[in-house]
């Protein structure tokens, strides 16, 4: 950890259980970039909101999943549903299905959010748009934790146009890339299955991104990088 970034550390008081969890985390290894994309372990996330701004919508669930060594291992997935004293707005709810008392009765904001990071390491993590859930969880780990999340990301809306130049149509949603690729998610706007659904299609992105000549992290994440650029 640099020192701007201990500098910076917005300061938020934890109990002593969280404090000590959250030190072993800071203490994992920093994501090596060299890493070869045959060995290398990415989790992909979706989160649930109360809406569509990531600057002032809540935070709702988590859903993650970890792809290490061109395998999904759901066994060290992450579905949790955070609490909220006050429920979302009814077409909210109607859109991901999380119900006012699953709401009230999820699991503290903080606790949700140390899971979350135990299992994120310091890896890279991957969504479809990308944007959105890297600004929401930043913004709550800032306000729960006081850390700043250093993982670095990996867009899919991206990364499927790049690697499947044959499809020719822009702005394709996920639900677009699924059906291209014959997956299908079990039930949309879902933290757990979106992600799921998302690392399904990782696979495949990472099967072509190996033919296509990537052998490490750090190449991939250029190549995405680049992308995002020019679009």
């Amino acid at each position: 950890m640099s020192f701007l970034t201990r500098l910076f550390r917005p300061h938020v008081e934890l109990p002593a259980e969280l404090a000590t969890r959250l030190d072993a985390w800071r203490a994992q290894p920093d994501l090596n970039e060299r890493t070869p994309l045959n060995t290398a372990r990415f989790v992909v996330v979706d989160v649930e909101t109360s809406g569509l701004d990531p600057r002032r919508d809540r935070l709702l669930a988590i859903g993650a999943v970890v792809v290490e060594a061109g395998r999904l291992r759901p066994g060290e997935g992450y579905d949790v549903t955070v609490h909220n004293p006050v429920p979302s707005a009814r077409d909210n709810i109607l859109v991901h299905g999380i119900s006012p008392d699953a709401q009230t009765g999820g699991l503290a904001p903080d606790a949700a959010l140390m899971g979350f990071l135990e299992l994120a390491r310091h890896d890279v993590l991957v969504a479809y748009h990308a944007g959105f859930d890297q600004a929401v969880l930043g913004r709550a780990l800032r306000a729960q934790l006081g850390v700043r999340l250093p993982n670095l990301w990996l867009d899919v809306a991206h990364l499927a146009p790049m690697l499947a130049p044959e499809v020719r149509q822009n702005n394709r949603t996920l639900d677009d890339w699924l059906a291209q690729f014959g997956l299908r998610a079990h039930a949309r706007h879902s933290a757990a299955y979106d992600s799921y659904a998302t690392a399904e299609l990782l696979l495949i992105l990472l099967a072509r991104a190996a033919r296509a000549g990537y052998s490490s992290v750090g190449q991939l994440l250029a190549a995405g990088e680049q992308r995002e650029r020019v679009i």
